[in-house]
Formats: C-alpha cells, structure tokens, sequence
C-alpha cells in the first residue's frame, strides 16, 4: 500500500511535481499498462495529456490511491 510519507516525496526536490509515464504507473499499481489506458478512457483516473502522451501526476495517483479520500475518489474525470 502506498504511505502517506510517499505524498510528502510526489514533488522533486527542486520543488517541481513528478510526473509518471503509463508504464510507470502500471508497475506502481501492478497491473498491465493496457488497464491504465482503459482506465484513461473510461475517465476512472486522474491523468493529463502533453500532446498526444498520457502523464500522470504522483501527487494526484497517491491522493487517488489514498483510502482516506472522499467516496467516489476513483471515479476522478480527466483534466487535459
């Protein structure tokens, strides 16, 4: 499970938020990458697009990921 000492580390040290790539994610949340992008197109994860590449925010996954959030957490819609 993800802790929440890893929110405090979703940011570079130089202060810049991490972002992960598809296949990133899928290994943090081992699963296939092909889910991640179902995911994506069914609007169940926070995700942004930089051009045509699908990118994730490590600050938004771990909020997602967080069992604390609010109900309904993972049914976050895109944001481009």
């Amino acid at each position: 499970m993800i802790g929440s000492n890893e929110n405090a580390q979703a940011q570079k040290p130089s202060g810049k938020p991490q972002f992960l790539t598809v296949d990133e994610l899928a290994e943090m949340l081992r699963v296939k990458p092909r889910t991640i992008y179902e995911m994506v197109s069914q609007g169940r994860i926070p995700y942004r697009k930089v051009g045509r590449r699908v990118v994730f925010l490590l600050a938004e996954i771990l909020e997602w990921t967080n069992p604390k959030s609010q109900p309904g957490a993972f049914a976050v819609k895109a944001r481009s």
